[in-house]
């Protein structure tokens, strides 16, 4: 079931909540000058789409979007109207994920903002929050309310390279260590983060680029300073992506050397036994020949001989070995 909430905003004051029964009337707010409305939907459902379509006069492209789902970070414009696919970073639903992204659809026109997400939104909870606190900068214009929601969406992703970041220095300690089969997953699971956070960041940084080239018209000369602000918070964000993407493959080689270290230790060490092994061996069998004219046969002390030269000759080579390292 679907959860709708709608804001009238205007600047310099809280936000007023319009109750369901004033849906139908959105369409007459959006036409008085000076007023902003905001409506968010949780899982939305057919009805959801049609109050859209009705309300707002979305885009039968942008509609079906909102069916199909998991759009790729866009910009898209059509008449009167902007549309934005984000993504930020929500608590995961498996445990043994560190986050999950939720898709996040915004709407754009002159006097409206429209958001629209599947489970429940950290950032469109933050915003609205603000919104009816009635925080200075927020909810003046639409510029203003989207760049709210997405400069929200982008800080989200700073506590998850953090938490990246920690990650990847306990596991190269740990490897260092040479607890190796546990840390090969977890390389590969940050590998895998980070390239799935970069599937939606990269492009998410053309959106904001795309706002700064002044042909959008919700974005006015006041509101621009901001979009740049959000497009370094993205180019930070993305830097430090390759950075983590860099390190995790620097802990990824230092985990394949360090269990080719071993592989060698135990090499050196098989080889040492076999040694040892082997010249007692081959003293055994050179005496269990059986032919008739050896004269340590005839010899009393014979037996005991050989057996005191198979020991010192394997202390010997211990000794060597042992000064070596290989044992």
């Amino acid at each position: 079931m679907s959860t709708r909430v709608a804001l009238a905003l205007k600047a310099g004051a809280k936000a007023q909540p319009i109750e369901e029964a004033g849906f139908e009337e959105i369409d007459r707010l959006i036409g008085r000058r000076g007023a902003l409305v905001w409506l968010d939907i949780a899982d939305p459902t057919a009805d959801d789409l049609t109050l859209l379509s009705r309300e707002f006069n979305l885009h039968e492209l942008a509609i079906e979007d909102l069916r199909k789902r998991r759009q790729r970070p866009k910009f898209d414009h059509y008449p009167g109207q902007h549309v934005i696919v984000a993504y930020e970073p929500v608590p995961p639903a498996d445990q043994r994920r560190a986050f999950d992204l939720g898709e996040l659809h915004l709407f754009a026109g002159q006097r409206f903002v429209v958001s629209v997400h599947w489970g429940p939104s950290p950032v469109v909870e933050s915003v609205r929050d603000r919104c009816q606190r009635g925080s200075a900068g927020v909810g003046h214009t639409a510029g203003w309310l989207l760049y709210a929601v997405l400069d929200t969406a982008v800080d989200a992703y700073f506590p998850v390279l953090d938490n990246i970041s920690e990650r990847i220095d306990e596991l190269e300690d740990r490897i260092l260590e040479g607890n190796g089969r546990v840390n090969l997953r977890e390389v590969m699971t940050l590998k895998r983060e980070l390239l799935e956070l970069r599937k939606v960041l990269g492009p998410t940084r053309d959106v904001a680029n795309l706002f700064l080239r002044r042909d959008t018209e919700i974005i006015d000369d006041d509101v621009l300073p901001y979009y740049q602000d959000l497009y370094d918070h993205l180019v930070r964000v993305l830097d430090s992506l390759d950075l983590y993407r860099d390190l995790v493959a620097a802990t990824l080689d230092a985990y394949e050397s360090v269990t080719n270290n071993n592989l060698n230790q135990v090499v050196k060490r098989l080889t040492a036994i076999t040694v040892l092994l082997m010249v007692p061996t081959l003293i055994a069998g050179i005496y269990g020949m059986n032919f008739r004219f050896m004269p340590e046969l005839e010899h009393p002390l014979g037996y005991p001989a050989v057996i005191l030269g198979m020991l010192l000759v394997a202390i010997g080579l211990f000794w060597i070995f042992r000064r070596r390292g290989w044992i």
